[in-house]
């Protein structure tokens, strides 16, 4: 019964069999949660609100949300805002799928690796915002916690997310309680 209620909700919105295959490929590609697959399925439909509200999110949070957020599109029309090149483009792309950015460019992304797997982070974009790679924001991490980074496994990686480093700060424990 629940996989009836799942398939109807997504026809109820509307989504489509060629829109689900590129979300499921964008999945395996980036790693992210059956939450935000779920999430970017009903966006591509262009209804998103509607859609949300039916899923049970409330006009209040979305209301709260929309004030401060802009999310990331699949529909390609503008460059600034497409999930994809935001997430080739991104150099925490190997752990991190950014989905949304508020207005000073900070970005908010779903942990795809380790154990917070699923939980909403926000990056500080005034951190690494000038950084061109993962190598080179590693190395601005070494030099400031004086400590010697050979090459670049996810421990350390995790290590300098969630230090005090102040580059991430978690938001919610999922996309769910993200939006509400």
């Amino acid at each position: 019964m629940e996989q009836y209620n799942k398939h109807s909700f997504f026809v109820e919105v509307g989504v489509t069999i060629p829109s689900g295959k590129e979300v499921n490929k964008l999945q395996v590609r980036f790693g992210f949660s059956e939450e935000m697959r779920k999430l970017l399925l009903v966006q591509s439909q262009g209804n998103t609100r509607h859609s949300l509200m039916q899923s049970g999110i409330t006009s209040e949070s979305l209301e709260a949300l929309e004030g401060v957020v802009v999310w990331y599109t699949l529909d390609g029309l503008d460059e600034t805002l497409d999930i994809i090149e935001r997430n080739e483009d991104c150099v925490l792309s190997d752990y991190l799928f950014v989905f949304a950015q508020d207005h000073l460019g900070n970005q908010y992304a779903e942990i795809t690796k380790g154990k917070w797997k699923g939980h909403i982070v926000w990056l500080n974009a005034l951190y690494y915002a000038d950084v061109d790679s993962l190598e080179e924001l590693l190395e601005e991490y070494s030099d400031s916690a004086e400590a010697s980074i050979g090459r670049v496994e996810d421990e350390t990686v995790f290590q300098l997310l969630y230090t005090s480093q102040q580059l991430v700060a978690m938001q919610a424990s999922s996309l769910e309680m993200f939006l509400c």
